[in-house]
């Protein structure tokens, strides 16, 4: 079924399906959903697109073991701790980041076409089932129900800080078309959005600490106004000895062939090791959502590599 309806210079609308659908992480894990809407919105200002999904138990443990889809501690809201049953589906609303918008409406803004461009197998759609493509905004579960209450429903849940960016979206667009943010801004915004401590080294150069799941490290928010470009580093906390910098080299090398996002860099005089990704935003304007995909992808593939970067490192020592 679709509903269309127009507000002014936006158009909505909504389709209710049932198909599977499988993200693939940024690591090739697979994450598999039943999505059963697809709801759209469409304007010269903003468009954006929502999809409604249910997975399972495991699924939803991968997701806040990967921090997947933006499902960071940072941006669980307080207060939002629900034990969920084990043996009842997850429903999740997810958006799509603002980035990918263009490639969802290759084929056209009808809604149908849109799901089109998600489930064919081609190059194009590839990048729109990476669960890093989207931010999921609320959480739920449907509670069983005593007899007594059959006709009813009930469900348990909690909505995320990139519902509320969500909400306040077009605010800060009507906002940015008189004044547009600056990158360091946004990036201020982000982190502070995140409580996620930080200084500014110089005018371009922002520095914190970030925790992972195997380590701790400094990562680097480096922007530049002029070009407007934003660069992530996350420096792994230990330089690689030089006796093991060629074994090193070769496994980032091979590596860096597979990782969709980014690249791990080492400089042979000093050893430093970092991974970086970066936005070129020239012509357009660094987002909340923007950056979100750029740091994130940042510090989760660090934490994944981190533990393999440090087997090499401890190599014959």
């Amino acid at each position: 079924m679709v509903d269309l309806s127009a507000n002014g210079n936006e158009e909505q609308s909504r389709l209710d399906f049932d198909t599977e659908i499988v993200f693939l992480t940024l690591m090739g894990d697979e994450l598999k959903a039943a999505a059963k809407r697809i709801n759209l919105s469409v304007s010269e200002e903003k468009s954006q697109c929502t999809l409604y999904l249910e997975v399972e138990w495991s699924v939803y443990q991968q997701l806040l073991a990967g921090e997947w889809m933006g499902l960071l501690d940072q941006a669980i809201s307080r207060g939002s701790e629900v034990k969920f049953a084990e043996n009842q589906p997850i429903e999740l609303q997810v958006m799509l980041k603002q980035s990918l918008m263009k490639a969802a409406l290759r084929k056209g803004s009808e809604v149908e076409n849109v799901l089109q461009s998600f489930v064919e197998d081609s190059d194009e759609s590839r990048p729109l089932r990476q669960s890093e493509s989207w931010l999921i905004t609320e959480v739920k579960q449907q509670m069983r129900l005593p007899d007594a209450l059959d006709n009813g429903t009930l469900k348990i849940g909690y909505r995320t800080q990139w519902a509320e960016s969500a909400a306040t979206s077009a605010a800060s667009n009507a906002a940015s078309s008189s004044a547009k943010s600056t990158l360091n801004g946004v990036v201020e915004d982000y982190l502070n959005k995140m409580e996620l401590p930080f200084e500014w080294v110089d005018e371009t150069i922002a520095r914190l600490t970030f925790s992972g799941e195997h380590g701790d490290w400094i990562v680097l928010v480096r922007t530049d106004e002029e070009k407007q470009i934003c660069i992530v580093f996350s420096i792994y906390p230990e330089a690689v000895p030089e006796e093991q910098q060629t074994e090193m080299a070769k496994f980032l090398f091979e590596e860096n062939y597979d990782l969709v996002i980014g690249n791990f860099e080492m400089d042979a005089n000093d050893g430093e090791l970092r991974y970086r990704t970066s936005i070129d935003v020239e012509n357009d304007r660094l987002t909340m959502e923007l950056f979100n995909q750029l740091f994130t992808t940042n510090v989760v593939i660090m934490d994944h590599y981190f533990h393999v970067i440090d087997d090499i490192i401890q190599n014959d020592q």
